[in-house]
């Protein structure tokens, strides 16, 4: 597959949707406040994935080396790291959820319990209340950040397996 790498595209999809470092920095700040429940949280989302038969299949045997690697992700997406290692680091995410064989429905459904979770775990456990709504745009971008990334992958994929460059797809996908 081929390697990823930040481009116009990604960059465009950073413009558009206003991720920045500054992001990344408020999610450093409530991170004493927010890292706590994360446990909980992963615990919420693997029982989740196991009352639906398609995804409890996938983890089966598996939840509690998943929940690990969960956690520390979450953890990762409060640390107020480099934004490029992040990238990077995402990007890696998304070429094992591929060689994985994760049906990218799975990414999608899991996005969204996460981005659904979120807002009330930060209503709940950041005491500064006009904090809450500006670190609900914050997750939710980076949420979004990590998503685009998974589903690049994805793309690069199959793009590989068919032998098509990027610009092919992209007439392919707007005819």
């Amino acid at each position: 597959m081929p390697e990823l790498a930040v481009d116009q595209t990604f960059e465009t999809f950073q413009n558009v949707s206003g991720f920045s470092v500054e992001d990344l920095a408020l999610l450093a700040c409530i991170a004493p406040a927010v890292t706590p429940s994360l446990p909980q949280l992963t615990n919420m989302f693997y029982e989740r994935l196991g009352s639906d038969p398609a995804t409890a299949m996938m983890i089966e045997g598996r939840v509690d080396k998943l929940k690990t690697t969960h956690i520390a992700w979450l953890n990762e997406l409060f640390s107020g790291g480099d934004p490029q290692a992040i990238v990077a680091h995402q990007e890696m995410i998304g070429r094992a959820h591929v060689k994985a064989r994760i049906p990218p429905v799975f990414v999608a459904a899991s996005m969204s319990f996460l981005r659904a979770t979120f807002p009330c775990l930060f209503a709940s456990v950041i005491a500064d209340k006009s904090e809450v709504t500006a670190a609900t745009t914050a997750i939710l971008r980076t949420l979004d950040v990590a998503h685009y990334l998974i589903d690049r992958a994805y793309l690069l994929c199959l793009m590989d397996n068919l032998g098509i460059k990027p610009a092919l797809l992209n007439r392919l996908m707007t005819t």
